[in-house]
């Protein structure tokens, strides 16, 4: 179960429990298909850095980090934001009703600013609908309910190196 902190604003940032350890944190990048990239997930400062290499070899293209997010109800929120401080390169966040390491993702890709701390404002019917990082044709809304995993990526074959600081990321 999420132990989020709620403030006043009805928002929930998913601190200690998911953020602020590491080993709440899982990677998953293109070698499980057979690519050579690599990342790592550091917790420093009370901030998530995820750095690494992406590599087109064996037509790979992605590097993420993943983290259970279980027993929690979304509904009652309008969306995610996210801090952070990053290279400029384009980063994508996702969510996904099953532990599994396949299956259908609701993601949203957002750009950032090379080493300037910004804040993204993702509401929940911005995020589309992907399976094995193609885009599903489909309406189907995010089961708010459901949520499992939350997982934050780089893809899109962004070759070489990359680093994302992520001071928060909350529900609003």
């Amino acid at each position: 179960m999420i132990t989020g902190q709620e403030n006043q604003m009805n928002e929930v940032i998913l601190n200690s429990f998911i953020m602020k350890t590491e080993n709440r944190w899982r990677i998953v990048n293109d070698n499980v298909m057979g690519g050579l990239s690599s990342s790592r997930v550091i917790i420093e400062n009370d901030k998530i850095i995820f750095a690494g290499n992406v590599s087109l070899e064996n037509n790979g293209g992605f590097a993420s980090i993943r983290s259970p997010v279980k027993n929690y109800d979304l509904s009652n929120f309008n969306g995610i934001s996210i801090r952070l401080k990053a290279d400029g390169k384009n980063y994508s966040i996702s969510m996904k009703e099953t532990s599994y390491f396949t299956g259908y993702f609701y993601t949203a890709i957002f750009e950032t600013k090379a080493d300037e701390w910004i804040t993204i404002k993702i509401p929940f019917n911005q995020f589309k609908l992907y399976y094995f990082g193609k885009r599903i044709n489909s309406d189907t809304e995010i089961p708010l309910d459901r949520i499992k995993e939350i997982s934050f990526l780089i893809g899109d074959k962004q070759e070489g190196n990359f680093k994302a600081v992520v001071d928060y990321i909350k529900f609003y």
